[in-house]
């Protein structure tokens, strides 16, 4: 599924459509763009697409998602699907300066440098020191202390760029794509092979990784 934001903040879907990940408030696949109006009202910031579900940012810092939850990966708090987009509240409020999704989990940033994230967590992708899903966004402390300042989600790993320009990844390494050799992470680990302090940018494919430097 494919979602774009127009210059005047409205947001349009097109695609498979399943499991409500359009937020159209039904589950008809669309062909052609569609704009989305329910509980979206040109004010749109960004967008991210995880597998069969959507998560948006509005300009006031809220985060709304849609779609498929069977892991709680809309933050909401359940294992229910939506249709339409649905405002997370728990542990969010007009506070949210990015956002990611994965395969099956998501991840914000807020204001304040802080990172929280929930659903799916069977290679330790949150970052939470453990495997466990989460269906309400769960903040991350281990090795970090509000200095993120980016978010970048693979199909089941994570990685973040501290403000040092500092690399750090977690969740599935089995095809090396963390970095760190062989090895799945469940808390944020530093990359140190070829990085020191020097990261720009960082963006995950589905098993693999790909930083700019400065």
């Amino acid at each position: 599924h494919t979602f774009i934001l127009k210059k005047d903040g409205s947001l349009w879907s097109c695609g498979v459509n399943t499991l409500g990940q359009l937020g159209l408030g039904d589950t008809s696949s669309r062909t052609e763009f569609e704009q989305v109006t329910i509980n979206v009202n040109n004010n749109i910031k960004q967008i991210a697409c995880g597998q069969n579900y959507t998560v948006i940012l509005k300009n006031d810092g809220n985060v709304w998602s849609s779609g498929y939850n069977n892991f709680g990966q809309l933050g909401l708090g359940s294992t229910t699907n939506k249709n339409t987009f649905t405002q997370v509240t728990t542990n969010v409020t007009n506070d949210v300066e990015q956002i990611a999704c994965g395969y099956a989990h998501t991840f914000i940033l807020k204001n304040n440098g802080s990172v929280w994230a929930c659903g799916y967590n069977g290679s330790g992708q949150l970052g939470l020191g453990n495997t466990a899903n989460k269906s309400t966004f769960t903040k991350v402390t281990k090795n970090i202390n509000n200095d993120v300042k980016q978010i970048a989600c693979g199909s089941i790993h994570t990685f973040i760029l501290k403000n040092n320009g500092s690399l750090w990844a977690c969740g599935d390494g089995s095809k090396g794509q963390l970095g760190l050799g062989i090895s799945d992470k469940n808390t944020f680990t530093q990359v140190t092979t070829n990085i020191s302090n020097d990261v720009k940018e960082i963006i995950c494919g589905y098993e693999h990784t790909f930083i700019l430097k400065n």
